[in-house]
């Protein structure tokens, strides 16, 4: 960009044409909330799920009704593969995944 660019954020939140650019309206990006309170977020850390958010992985694998999340099982994706083969399809970017599967079944 040159030095001479317009920029809405130097002329009171307007375009060169006058209307308000509403990427510098106070809302935008905030959703509403004041400076104050999106700082207070931002200081948590980025936390991005509530506390109260039930998980899996930190009751033994088992769901709010008792029976086993297979999601959290070792052999759930890549699970039941060595480490070494998993490695390698990581490398190929999951090219290789096809005619490894067909080897596999």
């Amino acid at each position: 960009m040159s030095s001479n660019t317009y920029k809405p954020t130097e002329h009171g939140g307007l375009k060169e044409d006058g209307t308000p650019d509403k990427r510098v309206n106070s809302e935008h990006g905030f959703g509403g909330q004041d400076r104050e309170q999106v700082s207070e977020i931002g200081r948590k850390g980025g936390q991005t799920q509530p506390d109260d958010i039930y998980k899996p992985s930190e009751h033994g694998g088992l769901k709010k009704d008792g029976t086993e999340d297979q999601r959290t099982r070792s052999d759930h994706g890549f699970g039941s593969r060595p480490k070494e083969e998993v490695q390698e399809i990581g490398r190929k970017g999951g090219q290789a995944r096809g005619g490894q599967q067909d080897e596999d079944d």
